[in-house]
């Protein structure tokens, strides 16, 4: 059944497995992945802190420097903490603990978006032309790849929940022997 919510997990689409292999190892990947991600841009910016220290001063520059990179080690952390229970939500089969996940994903994705396409338009409005085509396809090759990890994951969670609502429906048929009827 539908929801009349534009963004429920209904209009993402759907994959039936990560290539030849299979869905709990695309999320496998996926988490390990972002794992990584976030733990490399966390001693980044903490480095960035450390330098930034010396040579700013705590104007207004200063200060936004600072909340910036504070935003970004506080959002990383919270990436890592949530893609931890969502690797053991696929490793044990757990969809509820999968669930945080990917309502964190999505909304990075959504202001990822939203980001990619200010800067872009304020760049080409101001004819700034400090940023190659490259750094632009990067910036989008990294949303897609993002977008087909929340793809995947929510895949594996529907998937999970489909196999979990089967399986309380056969419980609830109040047939003792239900394992040996046909």
């Amino acid at each position: 059944m539908y929801t009349s919510l534009p963004f429920s997990m209904e209009h993402i689409p759907k994959q039936k497995g990560f290539g030849c292999l299979s869905l709990k190892f695309g999320c496998i990947l996926s988490g390990l992945t972002l794992i990584l991600y976030s733990v490399l841009v966390i001693a980044h910016s903490s480095a960035a802190i450390a330098t930034a220290s010396q040579s700013l001063k705590f104007d207004w520059e200063g200060v936004l420097t600072y909340g910036v990179l504070a935003t970004v080690i506080l959002t990383h952390c919270v990436t890592l903490f949530l893609t931890a229970i969502m690797l053991v939500g696929t490793l044990r089969e757990k969809p509820h603990l999968m669930r945080p996940w990917l309502v964190w994903m999505s909304v990075q994705i959504m202001i990822y978006v939203l980001m990619f396409v200010f800067w872009t338009t304020t760049n080409m409005v101001s004819h700034m032309g400090d940023t190659s085509m490259l750094g632009y396809a990067l910036e989008f090759l990294t949303l897609l790849i993002r977008f087909y990890m929340l793809v995947l994951v929510a895949s594996y969670y529907d998937l999970l929940e489909k196999d979990r609502e089967y399986g309380e429906r056969l419980k609830s048929l109040n047939n003792q022997h239900w394992y040996n009827s046909a």
